[in-house]
């Protein structure tokens, strides 16, 4: 497939798997640091994600549908290749891992909206009573809890303020609010 589209855009991506494939966290730590690894690799910007037992929900910046189509899908077949190998999951040729959902986010409150829903999914789900308390998160980045190296906080705290303080309070309220 040939992509000439080289204009860096914001993308919401989700990459859909078998279920419980993500429910052991040394998974979910395998597909984060590929997640990562791509990054680098694909020239994106992850600005906000989260692992869940069946799905990794991201929102990055890339030069294009191509670079993110490419990217997750070599990120998918990646993991899978990995999970397959691991002894742990006698499961693992019946495991998928695939590119289900990819949309252009075209606004700053688009951007802002769906790094909220996908903050807010671990709460909605039932993991954890409050949103800080979930590890496979970028919200913890932009609460101040822990720092996810490779997690860009800048456009989404600019949503805010320019202050980074007052801009960190301000996502923490937002993200109470249940999504629209």
């Amino acid at each position: 497939m040939v992509c000439y589209q080289r204009a860096r855009k914001i993308y919401y991506l989700v990459l859909e798997g078998s279920r419980f494939l993500l429910a052991d966290e040394r998974d979910k730590r395998k597909l984060l640091d590929i997640l990562f690894a791509a990054e680098g690799r694909e020239g994106w910007l992850i600005y906000a994600f989260c692992l869940t037992d069946e799905c990794a929900y991201l929102v990055v910046e890339a030069d294009g549908a191509c670079s993110v189509r490419r990217g997750a899908a070599r990120a998918a077949r990646e993991f899978l290749r990995k999970y397959r190998a691991d002894p742990v999951h006698p499961e693992g040729r019946e495991a998928a891992l695939e590119c289900r959902i990819q949309k252009e986010l075209e606004s700053l409150w688009d951007i802002a909206a769906h790094c909220r829903q996908i903050h807010r999914l671990p709460l909605e789900k039932g993991y954890v009573g409050r949103l800080d308390d979930y590890w496979w998160s970028s919200y913890i980045t932009y609460a101040g809890e822990y720092d996810w190296k490779l997690v860009d906080c800048r456009i989404f705290m600019l949503y805010f303020s320019a202050n980074p303080e007052l801009a960190r309070e301000r996502l923490v309220e937002f993200h109470q609010q249940a999504s629209c």
